[in-house]
């Protein structure tokens, strides 16, 4: 037996004035972005819903400190629909702004106030890595305990998820690497998860070939080949998020946590810092299965015959799409590997669903070998 949901209705626009006339936005409602997502593509259309930009409550990636204050500014504001517009930070900070009942966002992380739906949530993403628009999960930060959390629900799900390539024919190159390693990534850890099933694999695969497709093109075209492939990233990103909203991430996840948490940084980037070197552990520990399934899935991808080679191709690609630092690059310390090794083991939610069983001192040595 295995069990599929997909709650989030999806659609697809051409271009955002397609998205502004069929969607009626009105005073009754809420939009959070940035202004400089704001100024190019919904400015002109003078919208009366209220506008709140996420940058002027701080930057970087969601922390309790930012989303507290957000709740603070709306407290005597009503609103129904929630719309967000932008990356993973504009879209994990609209998902708590759409329940119900939270005051201080900290008793949401660590479970002390039910997760309750009090608005209708519709998610526009503006980059293709979160898959968040599909997924029933927030990231956000303990500025005081340096750690980041999931608060995962059924009422984090969004109601609708709008695709609008247009959005992203300007998203800079950085932005788009690291955010498409992100979705690749979320499609091979779910693709591994021991909850995976023909309908997440389906999802999870189709999302693989897409992005290592563009991957391709970028490789013989070079970065400006991307614009011509974004709208399909985009919907490998969105394939991975239903992918992994079902089956979950795992060590990946895990140990890229310590690093954004202490050092801030982003979600794909950190993610990118150990991808590496998790498959190359799976293999390592058991090399036949959905591992070596995966192994082909690349091979074709890629047009190698080998499958005994396909990390390292894998790895080579990412590369030369972006190059991969080490962990001292961003200032980790030597001295801090055991505490981060520490810190994705007590990860449990993510740590449980590994293609194999890992270890601590499988974390630490992993840490070490990017180090």
């Amino acid at each position: 037996m295995y069990n599929f949901k997909l709650p989030t209705e999806i659609k697809y626009f051409e271009s955002i004035g397609d998205f502004v006339e069929k969607m009626a936005i009105t005073q009754q409602d809420l939009l959070i972005t940035n202004a400089p997502i704001y100024e190019p593509y919904l400015k002109s259309y003078n919208l009366k819903c209220r506008i709140v930009f996420q940058e002027n409550y701080g930057v970087g990636e969601p922390s309790d400190r930012m989303v507290n204050a957000i709740i603070a500014d709306l407290k005597d504001i009503k609103y129904e629909r929630v719309f967000a517009l932008g990356g993973g930070t504009i879209i994990d900070v609209a998902k708590i702004l759409a329940l119900s009942g939270v005051e201080n966002v900290l008793d949401a992380l660590y479970g002390r106030t039910p997760l309750v739906k009090g608005h209708r949530l519709v998610v526009i993403p503006t980059t293709c890595g979160t898959g968040s628009e599909v997924t029933n999960i927030s990231i956000l930060e303990d500025m005081q305990a340096h750690v980041k959390k999931g608060i995962v629900g059924p009422a984090i799900f969004p109601d609708e998820a709008i695709l609008v390539p247009e959005l992203l024919q300007g998203l800079p190159y950085k932005f788009f690497a690291f955010s498409s390693i992100d979705a690749l990534i979320h499609a091979m850890e779910s693709y591994l998860s021991p909850s995976s099933n023909v309908i997440t694999e389906m999802f999870a695969m189709n999302s693989i070939q897409r992005i290592l497709d563009s991957y391709q093109d970028i490789a013989k075209n070079g970065p400006e080949a991307r614009t011509k492939t974004i709208g399909q990233v985009l919907i490998a990103s969105t394939f991975a998020g239903i992918a992994f909203g079902n089956t979950g991430v795992g060590a990946v996840h895990a140990m890229s946590y310590p690093l954004g948490g202490k050092y801030h940084v982003a979600h794909g980037e950190a993610n990118y810092a150990f991808l590496d070197v998790v498959l190359r552990k799976y293999d390592e520990q058991h090399p036949h299965g959905k591992m070596n399934n995966l192994k082909e899935i690349i091979c074709n991808n890629l047009g190698i015959k080998d499958t005994n080679q396909a990390i390292c191709a894998l790895a080579k690609v990412l590369n030369h799409i972006i190059p991969l630092k080490r962990l001292q690059d961003y200032g980790v310390q030597e001295n801090e590997l055991e505490i981060f090794a520490q810190a994705a083991m007590a990860q449990e939610r993510l740590m449980k669903n590994n293609y194999v069983r890992l270890s601590m001192e499988d974390l630490v040595l992993m840490y070490k070998s990017r180090y």
